[in-house]
C-alpha cells in the first residue's frame, strides 16, 4: 500500500488493522471497518487492490461509488444490513495496456508485461536495439536503445560521470553521462520515467555501455498505451 499515489499512511494503518481481525466480505464491509472515504477506496480501486472485492479496476471503481461512507451513529444497522445492494450492472474488463498504464500512474511499477514490450512496434521504439541485443553487437558502432530509468549515479570518484541505468523487456541498459550531455539535457536526466538515448555502443572485456549523445524524455508515452492498446493485440 505504500506505493499507492495518494493513500495516506493513516488509512493504510486503519485497512491493516481490520484485516488482521479477520478477511473483508465486501466494499462496504471494507469501507465501514477501515472508515474509509471515498476517495480512499478510489485510490484502492485505481491500483487494482480491490479485485477481490469489486472485480476488475473498472468494475471496482464503479461499486466503490455506491459504497456508503462510514456513518458511527449508525454502525450497529450497516453492520446488521451487511454488503451494499449490487446494481448489477457488469463493465468491460480493461485491456492488457490499459491495465499497465494504469499501474504506472497508481503504483509507479507494474507486475505485468513490460510497457516497452508493448511501445516496441511503435516509432521510435521500433528502431532501437534490446538490451539483450547489445551484446551481440559489437562496440564503435551508433545505437538507440531506450528503457524505464531504474538508476542515477554519480559516484565521487567518476569526475562528475553520471551513470544511467535504463530497463526495457529484456534486460538492462548501462549509459554513460558526460558532464557537456549532463548540462544540455539536464530536464529529461532529472525527470523523465522512460528515456530514449542515442549514442556510440562500447564493448570492452564483456562490459557493454552506450556513450550518450542525445537523451529523450518519452515520459508521456506511458500514458498512451491505453489509446493505443490495439496497436499490440
Amino acid at each position: 500500500m505504500r506505493q499507492i499515489d495518494g493513500l495516506g499512511k493513516a488509512a493504510a494503518g486503519r485497512i491493516v488493522a481490520a484485516r488482521r481481525e479477520r478477511g473483508f466480505a465486501s466494499l462496504q464491509d471494507l469501507a465501514r471497518r477501515a472508515r474509509l472515504e471515498r476517495h480512499e477506496l478510489t485510490l484502492l480501486a485505481g491500483a487494482g487492490a480491490l479485485r477481490r472485492l469489486g472485480g476488475h479496476r473498472r468494475q471496482a471503481h464503479w461499486r466503490a461509488a455506491a459504497v456508503e461512507e462510514p456513518r458511527p451513529l449508525f454502525d450497529p444497522l450497516e453492520r446488521a444490513a451487511g454488503a451494499a445492494p449490487d446494481d448489477g450492472v457488469l463493465l468491460a474488463a480493461p485491456g492488457e495496456a490499459e491495465e499497465i498504464a494504469q499501474d504506472y500512474r497508481s503504483l509507479g511499477l507494474t507486475l505485468g508485461r513490460h510497457p516497452l514490450a508493448l511501445l516496441r512496434a511503435r516509432e521510435p521504439f521500433a528502431r532501437c536495439r534490446t538490451a539483450r541485443e547489445l551484446a551481440g553487437l559489437g562496440g564503435a558502432r551508433f545505437v538507440r536503445v531506450a528503457g524505464l530509468v531504474t538508476g542515477r549515479q554519480r559516484p565521487g570518484t567518476a569526475s562528475g560521470v553520471l551513470f544511467l541505468t535504463l530497463e526495457d523487456e529484456t534486460g538492462n541498459v548501462n549509459v554513460v553521462v558526460w558532464r557537456d550531455r549532463q548540462e544540455r539535457f539536464r530536464k529529461a536526466l532529472l525527470r523523465a520515467r522512460l528515456l530514449l538515448v542515442k549514442g556510440v555502443l562500447e564493448s570492452r572485456d564483456g562490459v557493454v555501455h552506450v556513450i550518450a549523445g542525445q537523451i529523450l524524455d518519452h515520459s508521456a508515452v506511458l500514458g498512451t498505451l491505453r489509446a493505443g492498446s490495439r496497436d499490440f493485440h
